[in-house]
């Protein structure tokens, strides 16, 4: 949980995203957002812009689950669950994703659907990779 937690690693576990990402201020509680990092500042009101927005958050619980809304590459939106269950020796990460917008569902169709689950396969390995990474020795 603490790899989701940490904002930085958002473009390291999550597929398909930009790599120049900022987070906003409260990552990752319910409604927070992840944006394109155009350079610039954000200022008052205006502190994120809508055409910036990659991420939002929908559901967190930080003892097992996060849930976001992800702009998908060419278009609409998709549901991406990470739900992660204490286990002996470690963790089980489930991963899972569902289109919420119609040119989403049509990139979730026949062949492509098997597509979405090796993302959803491959966000589950990075999330072990990232949490396992050794320590360095003295």
């Amino acid at each position: 949980m603490s790899v989701l937690r940490d904002a930085a690693t958002f473009a390291d576990w999550m597929v398909a995203v930009p790599p120049e990402l900022r987070a906003g201020p409260n990552w990752p509680q319910v409604g927070s957002v992840i944006l394109r990092d155009d350079g610039r500042e954000p200022r008052a009101r205006h502190a994120y812009n809508r055409q910036l927005l990659v991420a939002v958050v929908e559901r967190w619980r930080p003892d097992s689950e996060l849930v976001v809304r992800l702009r998908s590459g060419l278009g609409g939106w998709v549901q991406v669950a990470v739900k992660v269950q204490p286990r002996p020796g470690g963790s089980l990460i489930e991963v899972r994703s569902e289109p919420l917008t119609a040119t989403a569902r049509l990139r979730y169709t026949g062949t492509a659907r098997g597509r979405a689950e090796e993302r959803c396969a491959q966000v589950a390995e990075n999330l072990i990779a990232l949490a396992t990474v050794d320590e360095p020795e003295d």
